[in-house]
């Protein structure tokens, strides 16, 4: 008996000492080379751990099926350690301070200890939580020195980004966006008008694909890009894989929108009443008898709804040493808040690196999706669904008796907004790869020689059908249009890259060339007339008509280099060169030269910093200088051009259609910056301040020339601009232990334009004005000084008229009457004319930023808990809001808002809104201030509380963690502007020059929703 209890005790032991593996080591910080007193180890997966001693060692005993340890210490970013059969494994932790993070540049990385220029980088974990259909509008209030505002809310649709304010009037705002060494089409490829409002081809990019993104957003760091950084750069990174077993993720959210405002109409009876007032002000007899017998429709209750949101995706990663993958897909699919509308993306990636052999390495970066939307008219379009349900009467019901839509008999041109929204067929279709295949040779230690290829094909269908029964097709039988757009872009990249040391002196090289190409094809036909509104293909069309096709191309080769010099981490150089040559430009100036040179000093370096190395820990001053490029005109713009179609008879026919300019050279933006970054406690608590200074020339404009040349304008470079600004950062780690962490970052951005040359005052847009001394989206008009009360003080101003400029002159109208506006007389010569227009604000924010806050709390055995919040702000900022001229004109049979309700009348003289008066003899509706409005907002961008299960809940069945979460988008907004949103635009990006000149016009434009979204997220 003895006996066999001694075999089962030894065997109990045997198992036990097989089931088991000892590991030691050492634990040391990256900064000091210092043993880490205290720093934890685990085994992952298990509550398996202990604390190294006061030399830093450790020695633990993990089960067998272990492959991971977890090391971390306060201060230091934690990390996860392979086994891979060692018995010792010495860590080095990374220091978690601000300098030590690593930044994408240009062509490489870098350490923010090591970086020059002005670069802002948000994580691809902070834009993740962001629940939006593209990367772009997930950048906002996350970057200081990077306005990011939705032009509205169009499911898919356009987004405006500045970095460091406008650098160009006709050309994009965007920057030029390369997606892991791609650079991408951006802006709207439809061909089809269905109002301001265009596409966004941004939209393609599954954010959750993203691992960091960097905007380099000073001359020094973005001249490495030259003819097309003017606008900056964002680098776009996406997820690869890790050495490890494979890792599964799985994430699906759900949520609902709806329309965070919307306007206040009147009732039917209070329409009846408004209209009948506008006729009998100008004496004509009024059509409604007794309005209290009209019925009343709230339109904009009709076209907005409870809209849901849903996204799901799925990654698998890992990888070993020699081979690493990264595979992911999504679905993502958004109806819009006004009914008709929707966005819906399918995305497909794959990422690869394999180590061909010691020296070789292939990767790919390959993404593929396929989108598409149901779109509306909107905005500046007489069929538009938001416009009709502003300017429809409420008296009309939406179906008439036999259930056909109803429509306003007086009011014609107006559609019914219903039938706006589900009568017309108008989407799109767009398949994209966007993909490069890289093979990297390392010839020697430290020199690295890369070639890459790379694409960016879009195939882009539009379709629009009119059926005869709606407005827009009821004239012509029914009308369909169908466009095609195929973009093939191609960039072939060619590196060189030495990094050495030598002591002290590290030493960093790169030379490239680079060839680009891209081709546009384009097809469009329409056709009218048709059988009935089932068949909606163009062959049904018994009228085919605009049947047109295109080709376009052009060609970049480039030249570039950088070289790198740091001595002790303490001073350091970078300077770049990039040459460009472009198809676009002149003989006289086919290449652009683009330089950039930048320094830092590293403070905290030298050796009489180290007495207070732990409380100032970061103290680093920075400046830079460069020059870059824009070639953002159209193909062959300095070509003198002869173009088909001008037939005659039905004989084909050639005729001249651009004059050249062998001078036609680049937009060019010279940009003086600098820095200063100062960081407290191992960087708890960090600041920075980055202030520049850009001379923006050679603006590109279309001039005026005599028409005795046969043609009426030209492309030259004719304008300059100045902007100042001063970027700030700020983080601080309030709490970090064990069981919570608390960290806030704040990012404040100034910004002033003036536009210092311009040929001569000229207006865009509605109210927009651009004219030498003033900035870029200007309004001009004229400035209200109240409103007339008695005819007596009309007639003594006509008196005043005629003494100063005749008898025939009036100080406004003839048909000015009591209730009218009154009109200053800036230049005081008696009279109100074009000559009293002015400056009235400018769209552009004096300032702008975002505050966010992420906290975590880990209780053991019950899970952790996450808050974050993202609250983001414009400051300074007008905005035309010509909705109101409309909605509350008074003038016509337009519905209109409550606003009408205090309406000058002889008894309610107290007020600052005119008369009702049918065609507004008096103009009241005029460009003015009126209408100018402070458009500043505070608006809570997200708000996410989410939990993460203990993962000793899920062991046994290889789940590493589950995250339940709901988040909120735009839930809070507050503002004084009156329309629907702050954030808008009606001039949105793919516009031309009124994308610019014309920013911050709001015309009846498509509300921003605000959202709930639930998700849960697993990992295997």
């Amino acid at each position: 008996m003895k006996f066999k209890f001694l075999f089962l005790f030894f065997a109990l032991m045997t198992f036990s000492v097989f089931g088991q593996t000892k590991i030691s080591g050492k634990i040391s910080g990256n900064d000091n080379n210092e043993p880490l007193i205290g720093a934890s180890v685990a085994a992952q997966g298990t509550t398996i751990g202990t604390v190294a001693d006061v030399d830093g060692n450790f020695s633990l005993e993990v089960p067998a099926k272990t492959t991971t340890l977890v090391v971390s210490f306060v201060g230091y970013r934690s990390q996860e350690v392979a086994i891979n059969n060692q018995t010792v494994i010495n860590v080095v932790l990374e220091a978690n301070t601000n300098l030590n993070e690593v930044v994408v540049v240009g062509y490489g990385t870098q350490t923010k200890k090591e970086l020059t220029g002005s670069v802002s980088k948000v994580s691809g974990e902070a834009i993740s939580q962001i629940p939006t259909a593209g990367l772009d509008a997930a950048l906002q209030g996350q970057a200081s020195g990077v306005q990011v505002f939705s032009n509205s809310g169009t499911p898919g649709g356009a987004i405006s980004i500045r970095v460091r304010g406008p650098s160009s009037i006709n050309g994009t705002s965007q920057p030029l966006y390369v997606i892991d060494g791609v650079p991408i089409t951006t802006g709207s490829l439809s061909q089809l008008g269905v109002g301001n409002q265009s596409t966004n081809a941004l939209s393609d990019i599954n954010p959750s694909d993203i691992e960091s993104i960097e905007i380099l957003k000073d001359a020094a760091s973005a001249a490495i890009y030259g003819a097309r950084a003017n606008n900056g750069v964002v680098l776009v990174t996406t997820k690869r894989g890790k050495i490890g077993k494979p890792k599964i993720e799985i994430k699906t959210e759900y949520g609902n929108q709806q329309a965070w405002r919307k306007l206040s109409p009147i009732t039917g009876p209070q329409y009846g009443t408004l209209v009948n007032e506008e006729y009998a002000n100008r004496g004509f007899a009024v059509p409604f008898a007794d309005p209290t017998t009209l019925p009343t429709t709230n339109w904009q209750d009709k076209i907005f709804r409870n809209a849901p949101q849903s996204n799901t995706q799925a990654s698998i990663s890992g990888g070993t040493e020699k081979a690493r993958y990264y595979v992911g897909g999504s679905y993502f699919n958004q109806d819009g808040i006004v009914i008709g509308s929707n966005f819906n993306r399918i995305t497909g990636r794959i990422n690869l690196d394999n180590y061909l052999t010691d020296n070789l390495k292939f990767s790919l970066s390959a993404n593929y999706n396929q989108t598409g939307s149901n779109r509306l008219n909107n905005d500046n379009n007489i069929y538009g669904v938001v416009s009709a349900s502003v300017l429809e009467g409420p008296h009309i019901p939406v179906y008439n008796d036999d259930g056909t839509y109803a429509h306003d008999p007086v009011n014609s041109s107006v559609e019914n907004p219903v039938a706006a929204a589900l009568l017309p067929d108008i989407n799109y279709t767009e398949q994209r790869l966007v993909a490069n295949a890289a093979l990297e040779w390392k010839i020697i230690e430290g020199l690295y020689a890369k070639t890459s290829l790379g694409t960016d094909a879009i195939n882009y269908r539009d379709f629009r059908f009119y059926p005869s029964n709606s407005n827009a097709g009821a004239g012509v039988g029914g009308q369909a249009t169908e466009g095609y757009t195929r973009v093939t872009d191609l960039i072939n990249e060619n590196t060189l890259r030495y990094s050495t040391s030598f002591d002290k002196l590290k030493v960093d090289l790169l030379g490239g060339i680079a060839f680009q190409s891209e081709k546009l094809n384009t097809i469009f036909s329409q056709g009218e007339k048709f059988p009935g509104n089932t068949i909606k293909t163009l062959d049904a069309a018994s009228v085919k008509k605009n049947i047109l096709s295109n080709a376009t191309q052009y060609g970049i080769n480039s030249f570039f280099g950088r070289v790198g010099l740091a001595w002790d981490k303490k001073y350091i150089i970078s300077g770049t060169l990039r040459a460009d040559g472009s198809s676009r430009f002149g003989t006289d100036n086919q290449f652009g030269i683009f330089p950039g040179i930048s320094g830092a000093y590293n403070i905290s370096e030298e050796s009489f910093m180290k007495g207070i190395k732990n409380t100032v820990s970061t103290l680093k001053i920075k400046g830079g200088w460069g020059i870059r490029g824009s070639s953002d005109v159209g193909n062959f713009a300095s070509r003198g051009l002869i173009s088909a179609g001008f037939n005659y008879n039905q004989t084909p026919g050639l005729a001249p259609t651009q004059l050249a300019n062998n001078a036609l050279s680049w937009e060019q933006r010279e940009d003086y910056s600098g820095g200063l970054e100062i960081g407290f406690l191992n960087d708890r608590l960090t600041f920075s301040v980055e202030p520049y200074k850009a001379y923006i020339s050679k603006v590109l404009l279309q001039t005026p020339i005599a028409a005795t040349t046969g043609f009426t304008s030209l492309a030259a470079n004719k304008a300059k601009m100045e902007n100042t600004g001063i970027d700030f950062g700020f983080k601080a780690v309030s709490f970090d232990t064990k069981m919570f962490r608390w960290s806030t970052t704040i990012n404040i951005a100034t910004q002033s334009n003036i536009v210092t040359d311009y040929p001569s005052g000229q207006a865009f847009g509605f109210a927009s004005w651009l004219e030498k001394g003033y900035s870029i989206g200007s309004f001009r008009g004229y400035k209200v000084a109240g409103i007339f009360q008695t005819q007596a003080e009309i007639d003594a101003l006509n008196q005043t008229a005629k003494e100063k400029n005749g008898a025939s002159a009036l100080y406004q109208t003839s048909l000015t009457r009591p209730g009218d506006i009154k009109f200053q007389d800036i230049n005081g010569d008696g009279v109100v004319n074009s000559l009293d227009q002015v400056i009235l604000g400018n769209a552009l924010p004096t300032w702008y930023g975002g505050i966010s806050n992420e906290i975590s709390l880990d209780i053991p055995n019950v899970g952790r808990f996450e808050l974050s919040a993202l609250l983001s702000g414009s400051f300074g900022n007008k905005i035309f809001n010509f909705t109101r001229a409309f909605s509350e004109g008074m003038n016509s049979v337009f519905g209109q808002t409550d606003a009408v309700l205090n309406r000058w009348t002889p008894t309610n003289t107290n007020t600052d809104v005119p008369r009702a008066a049918l065609s507004d003899p008096n103009n009241n509706r005029r460009n003015s201030d009126r209408w100018v409005e402070d458009g500043s907002y505070v608006r809570l961008r997200t708000i996410t509380l989410a939990y993460n299960l203990p993962q000793s809940l899920f062991n046994k069945i290889g789940v590493q963690n589950v995250r339940i979460y709901a988040s909120a988008y735009n839930i809070w907004t507050s503002t004084k502007y009156k329309g629907f949103d702050p954030e808008v635009s009606t001039f949105s990006e793919g516009l031309g020059a009124n994308a610019n000149a014309a920013i911050g016009t709001d015309f009846l434009t498509y509300p921003q929703a605000k959202s709930v979204i639930f998700g849960l997220s697993v990992g295997f």
